[in-house]
């Protein structure tokens, strides 16, 4: 007896059971919609949560590299666990209701960040000396939970979309592709446009809002599909994202750029160059004077020129104008700057008051060795550097109080937002002595300028500006302001006493008034869009 074969190949699909509750929507269209729509959501709002870290965290951590790789290992962290649950689970309860919860849940915790933000902060700043190890811990409270629940996403819908394993990578690919377009979308709308626009609570609760309606349109869905209502119900997340595009973004049209120094010298001398996890850092030498800049876009910005053979002389006109702080402090015992350079700056006004203990702060440790090294920068027991961030270093040490805290900290052009902030100047004020005076230079004729002026002045009630060459020097002080007279009797006497080499006398006679205009605003940790702002030119015309 033979036995036939039969030639023909069979072709064999695994199918995926669905063991959810209610209808198997699978093969829906509407309901494959609704999965790809909030997978790009879902994408947008973890990236965008995690820009938005930063704006958090800055104020306590400072702005550095630390900071930055917190936030991008908590993000990795989150979704790490996220996939892993979300894989387990959605074997177990595959279902929309089971995701739509998890969803809401990341939406209400969304909503409490602005809410539990400072305390929780503030109470892991006490608690961690270590900045990187207090960053990691703070990244963690505020992003591990919400976007751990919103990483279950990809591979949750997978298994609710997968019809059968020979569509596994398809879906997969798919789900995983639409995602991450939507975190590439997320990472620049809320960078180039949110943080410029909203303040950082009101982007938190937008993105909390959009997370709401992702979780609640996985709970209208199924009915909605099944009555008909088909893409109205999905679109409505995306539709509310994208209908923030729609918000003004005030005087972008005004243009303007800060004015950049640009070496442009054939007889310039490379000297070193290094970079660093902050700066580009170019040192170059010309005859006797040895600059130090920093590449930004292609151009130079000077940090800092000094004379070898008399390094006590400022070439720079605003590294002059800034001891004009001098006059307004009522003692000179104590003073802290914050954004060292080549150090000129500091280093002239310790030699020329003899008796003051002079400490500054520097984020970046590279800017430090080459200012020791090219500037003849030497510490001593009087005059200390420290590796760190300014803002950070006022909070750690609370008990220091100054007479003079002079800020000249500029990373790509700018201030970094979180010390020019109105918290910020609260800080400084907490930490200068009665009598005490606080001295910045800032770029002029931007409304970042004028937006700075108002926020010193709500601060401090009043504002000292001395014009130097293009950038001003601002002065606040920690009391009632001194009167011009009286600030002329002032500069004559230590002039008299100290002999600076730049006499006090001259430098107040450069004491400017600036009109600050209508669209200034005050900067706050919550918004300040420094960087838009320092683009945006002022329409006052300064008087003298």
């Amino acid at each position: 007896m033979t036995t036939k074969r039969s030639n023909r190949k069979e072709t064999k699909s695994a199918t995926v059971p669905d063991r959810g509750a209610g209808p198997d929507l699978r093969a829906a269209p509407a309901f494959q919609w609704l999965i790809y729509v909030n997978a790009f959501m879902s994408g947008a709002i973890i990236m965008s949560f995690e820009m938005l870290g930063s704006r958090y965290l800055n104020p306590y951590f400072g702005s550095g590299i630390y900071t930055w790789a917190a936030l991008i290992a908590t993000v990795l962290i989150a979704l790490m666990v996220g996939y892993f649950f979300g894989g387990w689970l959605a074997d177990k309860r595959p279902t929309h209701k089971v995701l739509a919860l998890l969803i809401l849940i990341a939406a209400v915790y969304l909503a409490l960040v602005p809410v539990i933000a400072k305390p929780v902060l503030a109470t892991i700043f006490d608690a961690i000396e270590s900045e990187r190890a207090g960053s990691l811990a703070a990244a963690l409270a505020l992003l591990f939970i919400p976007l751990t629940l919103l990483g279950v996403y990809s591979p949750y819908t997978i298994r609710l979309t997968l019809r059968s394993t020979e569509q596994s990578g398809r879906v997969a690919g798919r789900i995983y592709g639409i995602s991450t377009f939507g975190s590439v979308f997320g990472t620049l709308f809320t960078t180039f446009y949110l943080i410029p626009t909203l303040g950082s609570r009101s982007i938190t609760y937008v993105l909390a809002g959009v997370t709401l309606l992702v979780g609640l349109s996985f709970l209208l869905a199924v009915p909605a599909i099944a009555t008909g209502l088909r893409r109205a119900v999905a679109v409505s997340p995306a539709a509310a994202f994208f209908s923030l595009g729609f918000l003004p973004l005030p005087g972008l049209a005004d243009g303007g750029v800060l004015e950049r120094f640009d070496p442009g010298d054939d007889d310039r001398v490379l000297v070193e160059q290094r970079e660093t996890q902050y700066n580009n850092i170019f040192v170059t030498r010309q005859g006797d004077f040895v600059t130090m800049s920093f590449r930004v876009r292609r151009r130079d910005e000077t940090e800092s020129v000094v004379n070898l053979r008399d390094p006590l002389e400022l070439p720079l006109p605003y590294t002059r104008a800034m001891t004009v702080g001098l006059i307004y402090a009522d003692k000179l015992d104590r003073m802290l700057m914050i954004g060292l350079g080549g150090g000129t700056t500091s280093r002239h006004v310790a030699h020329f008051v003899p008796g003051i203990d002079v400490t500054v702060v520097e984020l970046d440790r590279g800017v430090i060795n080459m200012a020791k090294r090219h500037f003849k920068l030497k510490e001593s027991a009087r005059y200390r550097l420290v590796e760190r961030d300014g803002r950070v270093y006022l909070m750690r040490n609370r008990k220091a109080r100054y007479d003079i805290i002079m800020i000249d900290a500029f990373r790509g052009g700018y201030v970094p937002f979180h010390l020019l902030t109105r918290e910020f100047f609260e800080l400084l004020k907490a930490r200068l002595t009665p009598g005490g005076v606080a001295v910045f230079n800032v770029h002029g004729g931007t409304r970042l300028f004028e937006s700075t002026l108002r926020t010193l002045v709500e601060v401090f009630g009043h504002v000292e500006t001395v014009l130097a060459s293009g950038s001003y020097i601002t002065v606040v002080r920690n009391g009632p302001p001194v009167p011009l007279k009286a600030a002329q009797k002032r500069a004559a006497q230590r002039q008299a006493v100290y002999r600076f080499r730049y006499d006090l006398r001259a430098l107040l006679k450069e004491r400017t008034h600036v009109k600050i205009g209508r669209r200034a605003t005050v900067l706050t940790d919550d918004f300040a869009p420094v960087n838009l702002y320092g683009s945006i030119k002022k329409s006052n015309k300064k008087k003298k």
